[in-house]
């Protein structure tokens, strides 16, 4: 078979040769997935023969914990438990390897349609550069002719997509090995862990009799502790089974994660189990000592150079997750159900005291074994409320009062701590449930001391406070309530001046680059700088919250501007209908903030031009001459507008040689907008505000685009007239007769369809600045054309349009001015 070719469903596709050249890939493996999958399905069938089953399986036996006897249908009373075991464990290994099988075909289906892609490409581009190979020399010597041009880009792109498929193929390769060795290893926790993590598997495993059962009837819960005590100490001489240990562990954690999604409980037993055994390993672990108890146990695991790092990790992850089980209210645990040392531990240090050494050496402790439990895994509501508040309380202070905090195990805590929702809506509200013993609810204290911390990662397990919010927005009506509670509450922290002094001044340097005067990129250091500079994925978070409420941050409400419908008032609440009304001060405090990272800030930028890019859309379509939209797109825009002006003012303080943040953003937000457009199918009057939307949201690449180097885009000005302008040419259909009139450049015809692009840069311009010339003369052949049945033409229309965007930008602008002068 060619190197060149790709089989997948039936398809073959191969590379076309340009001039001399052509794809050189890994020769195209002979499997057909849809064979794998039919072999999974064969062995699952065999499965139903010895489950004496003639339905299906896995409705039933994978929608929830059930005994053995539940799933099998033959009459096995009379069978002896030797004969049963055998039974449940060839059951459980077909399923096994049902499951094993099934990756693989994805595997193979993976590697298949990248391959696929990566030829589909080099056949799209290629050809484009053949009429190039055969032209002779520019009439310049310092100039390359064509033909070495088009050998140049042919190159390059053989060579990108040969190492691609070579990537792609490795990947495969190490996969093939890694399933071989489970199948031939068997289903080792591990492997049925992934298994269940990937969806080729879930209940069905311990449903068949596999090797982690629930709760096995003959695991005595005061056994295991001392079993994990003695191997904690003693791994290589300990009497007793710690693989059992950590599988019974895992697997009633798996237990509670299925309950609690379908609304269910731990039962009576199983958290009786646990109970004992928690009790159990606590006073093994000794209540003097330090550390104390489960914590002391865990802590010599960690340390024992005698157990090797995975088998650690499981027995980490396997102690944490029962910790979070046996804490959570929803599953009938409680805080007061885990142990003292734990509990210590979650309450912090005290109030007006430094955080001790010893707190500081245990939390680091509980945040190891926390950083290997399942994602899926949360604590209860009172244990989450006390550890992120302690956690915020020991970072409320100066570092020399805590010496020790490292912000691995921080992470490690403040991820788990943050996924339960209940917890993080009580701390964003100030109301809740619980509260701590100490500190009681303290919004204020909490996120101001966790969000000035200069974190490993950036900010991202810290943001998990409000991460929940953008997707409860999409739940039901409950949800939908609980989310603008929280954001209710959450925005208007952003109005306390001490809150914002904090978040504008951590106290932290950062080191990064800058494009001087010249052109050049010179490295240089922002002092106390802002959250959201040395935080960039807390910011991006922020970025995620305005978009996700773009359309409150859009409202007149607060503002002196025109009837935009919005209630009279400041005050941050929620009408009786149930809509969101944002202070606009605390608005803008917010976004200032978002603005503290170049990519986070060109987000927004770029997202609020699209905004005013859907509403100019729906302004075209409707032809009512009704403003309302462009005040919204107007009020917007002034806001990100100060919002951005006050952050590259506090940026320029904390470094002289800053001088054009703001413009470097705005650069930047084009450019991502620009790419974003032109992934966009737009095809005449199919043009739709929610094409527009998906789009963009799903195209924009901030890898590619790096806002703080970024001095200049490709389309330079790019406003307000010209989206309106490129929105209606955009949407003339392929026979219009508008379109015989459209300069030539600016339009793409392909199968006969004649398109104007929404990404500029498709035109047929020769230089930068062409655009604008291109798209001006264009705008003569329509302007002075009747706006759909109304009485107005298309240039007045525009003015309309512009003339409210531009009032409500500068009544915004005006209005922060008044209130910070």
């Amino acid at each position: 078979m060619s190197t060149g070719e790709v089989t997948y469903n039936g398809d073959t596709i191969t590379a076309v040769t340009v001039g001399p050249y052509t794809l050189e890939l890994t020769p195209d493996p002979d499997m057909k997935v849809s064979e794998l999958r039919a072999g999974a399905e064969d062995i699952e069938m065999l499965e139903r023969r010895v489950l004496g089953r003639a339905d299906g399986l896995n409705d039933d036996i994978d929608s929830g914990a059930k005994e053995f006897t539940e799933v099998i249908k033959w009459d096995i009373t009379g069978l002896s438990e030797e004969d049963l075991a055998v039974w449940m464990e060839v059951s459980s290994s077909l399923r096994f390897c049902a499951g094993i099988t099934q990756e693989w075909a994805d595997c193979v289906s993976e590697y298949k349609r990248e391959r696929q892609r990566i030829i589909n490409h080099w056949n799209d581009i290629a050809p484009t550069y053949e009429a190039d190979l055969s032209k002779g020399p520019s009439g310049f010597v310092w100039q390359k002719n064509p033909s070495e041009k088009a050998a140049e880009a042919l190159i390059e792109l053989k060579e990108e997509a040969e190492l691609e498929e070579a990537t792609a193929y490795n990947t495969l390769y190490t996969r093939s090995e890694e399933l071989r060795d489970d199948l031939t290893d068997g289903p080792t926790p591990e492997a049925v862990q992934r298994l269940i993590d990937g969806g080729y598997s879930t209940w069905a495993y311990f449903n068949l009799g596999g090797d982690i059962e629930s709760i096995p009837i003959d695991a005595d819960p005061e056994e295991m502790a001392d079993t994990v005590a003695d191997f904690a100490a003693d791994p290589e001489g300990y009497e007793g089974n710690i693989n059992e240990v950590y599988a019974i562990l895992n697997n009633m954690a798996l237990v509670a994660v299925e309950r609690k999604e379908n609304g269910g409980t731990l039962t009576r037993e199983e958290l009786d189990f646990l109970n004992e055994f928690y009790k159990s390993l606590e006073e093994a672990g000794g209540e003097g000592g330090q550390p104390p108890g489960v914590l002391n146990i865990s802590e010599q695991i960690i340390y024992n150079a005698e157990i090797d790092q995975d088998t650690k990790d499981l027995i980490l992850g396997g102690l944490g997750g029962g910790i979070l089980v046996l804490s959570d209210e929803s599953l009938l645990g409680g805080y007061d159900n885990i142990p003292q040392s734990i509990r210590d531990v979650a309450e912090g240090p005290y109030r007006n005291d430094p955080p001790s050494s010893e707190w500081q050496s245990n939390a680091a402790t509980l945040g190891a074994m926390f950083g290997k439990t399942n994602a899926y895994i949360q604590g209860g509501e009172e244990f989450s409320v006390n550890l992120t508040q302690s956690l915020g309380y020991a970072l409320d202070g100066s570092a020399e009062d805590y010496p020790y905090l490292a912000s691995w195990w921080l992470e490690n805590l403040i991820d788990v701590s943050t996924r339960n929702e209940d917890s993080n809506h009580a701390l964003l509200t100030g109301e809740g449930q619980y509260e701590h013993p100490r500190h009681g609810l303290d919004p204020e204290m909490t996120l101001r001391s966790l969000y000035t911390y200069d974190w490993d990662d950036d900010g991202q397990a810290v943001s998990g406070i409000t991460d929940w919010i953008v997707d409860a927005t999409e739940g039901d009506y409950w949800e939908k309530e609980r989310a603008d509670e929280a954001m209710a509450s959450y925005i208007e922290l952003f109005g306390d001046p001490a809150f914002m002094d904090a978040l504008s001044g951590t106290g932290y340097e950062v080191s990064g680059q800058i494009t001087n005067d010249k052109g050049e990129l010179v490295d240089t250091t922002w002092s106390n700088a802002s959250a959201g500079h040395v935080n960039p994925e807390m910011a991006m978070a922020w970025a995620d919250l305005f978009v996700t409420y773009i359309d409150e941050f859009s409202s007149g409400y607060g503002l002196p501007i025109g009837s935009t419908g919005a209630p009279n008032g400041q005050d941050t609440h929620i009408g009786e209908d149930g809509t969101l009304f944002l202070n606009p001060d605390d608005r803008t405090n917010f976004i200032q903030q978002v603005m503290g990272d170049g990519n986070a800030a060109s987000r927004v930028h770029a997202e609020t031009v699209n905004f005013n890019f859907e509403k100019i859309n729906d302004f075209t379509q409707d032809q009512s001459l009704h403003p309302g939209g462009a005040i919204e797109s107007g009020i917007l825009r002034g806001m990100v507008d100060e919002a951005l002006s006050r952050e590259a003012e506090v940026r320029t303080d904390k470094n002289k040689e800053d001088k054009d943040y703001q413009q470097r953003v705005a650069n930047n937000a084009t450019d991502l907008l620009g790419s974003a457009l032109s992934e966009i199918p737009i095809h005449g009057s199919s043009v739709a505000s929610e094409t527009i939307k998906i789009s963009i949201k799903e195209n924009l690449d901030f890898e590619s685009h790096i806002a703080e180097i970024n001095t200049e885009n490709s389309l330079g000005a790019w406003e307000l007239e010209e989206n309106y302008k490129l929105l209606l040419l955009a949407g003339l259909d392929s026979d219009d007769p508008r379109m015989d009139r459209l300069p030539p450049n600016l339009i793409q015809e392909e199968n006969g369809e004649r398109t104007v692009p929404l990404d500029p840069e498709k035109w047929n311009v020769e230089k930068m600045g062409d655009e604008h010339a291109a798209l001006s003369l264009a705008w003569q052949e329509i302007y002075h054309t009747q706006w759909g049945d109304s009485q107005f033409d298309h240039n007045t229309a525009m003015g309309e349009y512009a003339n409210a965007y531009e009032n409500a930008r500068e009544k915004v602008k005006e209005e922060h001015y008044s209130i910070n002068n």
